[in-house]
C-alpha cells in the first residue's frame, strides 16, 4: 500500500553499497515516504523532517530539499508524483528555468480540445501542451546523463569511483497525458479491444462489480466507478502507448551516453518496473485490489556485459523480491542485516532478505523455471489483505477471511477469463496451490533484526 513511510532504520541495498565506496544517485521518483500529509493533520502542524516527500510541503516552498543520505542516496534529484502532479527539484527547476513552459505545466494547458476524459481521477487522459524537451520523463534522463557525462570525465582523469545510478522514471502512469509527438503517435481507432467478456463478474469476487459499477473508495480507485472510463478506453490506451514511445526515447538517451562516456562494458544495466496499468481490461483502470496478469508481470531485463549474452530468456518466474539481492551479488556486497552478534548464534538461519540471487540464472548455473513469486496487498479500504502465488503456469489469489478467490490457469487460459476457483474438478489442484502460497509467504517473511544471542 501507498502512504506509509519506509523505517529509516530497515537496511537498504543503496546504503550498503554507499558504505563500500559507491556513488548511490537517483533522479526522479523515490516515493519511499508519503506524499500527502496524514489526514487529520492541517499542514502547518506537520513536521518537514517526519514527511520529506510531503508534496504540499514542497509545493509551498517549507521543503526545498531532501536530507541526505536519503535512505542510503548520496545525492538526489528529485522528481515525485505523475504528470501535471510532479513535484520536488524538477518543478523548482521548471519554475525557475522555463517560466512559460511551467504555466502550461500548472494549469494543464492542453494542445486540442479534449474529451470527458481529461476529468477523470487517476484516469485522466488528454494531450499535454508542455513541451516534451520540458517533460519530468526529459528532466530525469537529462539528470541521469549529466551524472553519467561526470562519471565518465572522472573514468577519463582517474578519479572515478563505483556508482550506482538509479533513472527513476515515472511514467507510463496516470494521467494519460502525453506531449507532442508522443501524444499523436497511435490512433485511438488502431487500439485492440481491451480484454474481458461479459458476466465474467459473476465468478469473480464481488468487489469486481462494485468498481465497475459503484464509487466505493478503494487503494486504486477514488469513489468513481470503473465504468466511467469505458467510453474513452481507446483515447486513454493510446495515450498511455504515446507514453511508454517516450519512456523509450528517454532510456535510449541514457544508455547512448553510458556508451558514449566508455562506461557500458564495465556496468550492469537493469530496467524493471514496480507495477503494471489494468488500461481497462476487464473492467480495471490502474492498479489495486485486482492481481490480474496486465497488473502484476513486469519487465526486468539485465544487461551484464561479458556475463550474459545478449539474447538470453529465462522461463522461470522471478520476482522484484530477488532484484535487491541480486544487485549486492554482483557487486560482491553482502546482504546488510543491521545488528548482528560477532559470532551468529544460529548458523543455519534462513537469509535476512526475502528474495533470492539471480546470479545463477543470469550465468546459466541454474536453468529451473518451477519457481513462483508472491503478491501481496493490503487492501484496508475494503477491509481484506490480498495474497496471491504465481508459477509458471497458475495465478491463485486469496482474500483473508472470504470464502472467493482467483484460480486462473495461464497456460490454457492467458486473458484470464475463465476463474476455476469454484470447479470441483481443480479443487485438489487449488488445495496445493494453497499449500505452496503458505510456503511462499513463510519463505519471503523478512528476518530483521537478527537474533543476537540465544535468550
Amino acid at each position: 500500500m501507498n502512504g506509509i513511510p519506509l523505517d529509516p532504520n530497515i537496511p537498504t541495498f543503496t546504503e550498503a553499497l554507499r558504505r563500500v565506496g559507491y556513488h548511490t544517485y537517483c533522479a526522479g521518483k523515490i516515493h519511499l515516504h508519503n506524499s500527502a500529509p496524514p489526514k487529520g493533520v492541517p499542514l502547518n502542524e506537520v513536521n518537514p523532517s517526519e514527511y520529506p516527500e510531503c508534496r504540499p510541503l514542497w509545493l509551498n516552498g517549507t521543503i526545498t530539499d531532501l536530507p541526505t543520505p536519503f535512505y542510503g542516496l548520496e545525492s538526489v534529484d528529485y522528481a515525485n508524483g505523475h504528470g501535471h502532479n510532479s513535484y520536488g527539484h524538477y518543478l523548482q527547476w521548471l519554475e525557475q528555468e522555463h517560466p512559460e513552459s511551467a504555466k502550461l505545466f500548472h494549469e494543464q494547458t492542453v494542445l486540442e480540445s479534449s474529451s470527458p476524459a481529461s476529468e477523470l481521477f487517476n484516469r485522466s487522459s488528454y494531450k499535454w501542451a508542455l513541451p516534451a524537451e520540458f517533460h519530468p520523463v526529459t528532466w530525469i534522463a537529462d539528470r541521469s546523463i549529466e551524472f553519467l557525462n561526470t562519471a565518465g570525465s572522472a573514468q577519463q582523469t582517474g578519479e572515478s569511483r563505483p556508482f550506482m545510478l538509479m533513472c527513476s522514471i515515472q511514467e507510463p502512469h496516470p494521467p494519460f497525458a502525453p506531449p507532442a509527438p508522443y501524444c499523436y503517435s497511435y490512433d485511438p481507432k488502431d487500439v485492440p479491444p481491451p480484454l474481458g467478456h461479459a458476466g465474467e463478474y459473476d465468478d469473480l469476487p464481488p468487489h469486481f462489480h462494485q468498481m465497475y459499477d459503484t464509487p466505493i473508495r478503494t487503494s486504486g480507485n477514488h469513489s468513481q466507478p470503473m465504468s466511467t472510463t469505458t467510453p474513452y478506453y481507446a483515447e486513454c490506451a493510446a495515450h498511455y502507448f504515446g507514453l511508454i514511445e517516450m519512456l523509450d526515447d528517454q532510456v535510449g538517451r541514457v544508455m547512448g551516453a553510458l556508451r558514449a562516456n566508455g562506461l557500458e562494458e564495465n556496468t550492469v544495466v537493469i530496467f524493471m518496473s514496480d507495477h503494471g496499468e489494468a488500461l481497462g481490461d476487464h473492467g480495471m483502470w490502474g492498479k489495486g485490489p485486482y492481481h490480474l496478469d496486465s497488473v502484476i508481470r513486469v519487465p526486468f531485463l539485465i544487461s551484464w556485459p561479458g556475463k550474459v549474452p545478449s539474447d538470453s530468456l529465462h522461463e522461470g518466474v522471478v520476482s522484484l523480491l530477488d532484484f535487491a539481492p541480486t544487485l549486492l551479488d554482483i557487486a560482491d556486497v553482502p546482504i546488510p542485516e543491521g545488528p548482528i552478534p560477532a559470532n551468529p548464534e544460529a548458523l543455519d538461519a534462513p537469509s535476512a532478505w526475502p528474495g533470492r540471487s539471480l546470479v545463477p540464472v543470469l550465468t546459466g548455473e541454474n536453468t529451473a523455471t518451477n519457481t513462483s513469486a508472491l503478491v501481496e496487498m493490503d487492501e484496508d479500504y475494503l477491509g481484506f489483505k490480498m495474497r496471491t502465488l504465481v508459477t509458471k503456469r497458475y495465478r491463485l489469489t486469496t482474500y483473508s477471511g472470504q470464502e472467493y478467490g482467483e484460480l486462473f490457469d495461464l497456460q490454457e487460459d492467458p486473458h484470464e477469463e475463465h476463474n476455476l476457483w469454484d470447479d470441483p474438478a481443480n479443487r485438489s489442484l487449488r488445495d496445493e496451490l494453497h499449500l505452496q502460497l503458505m510456503h511462499k509467504i513463510v519463505e519471503t517473511d523478512i528476518s530483521l533484526p537478527r537474533q543476537l544471542s540465544r535468550a
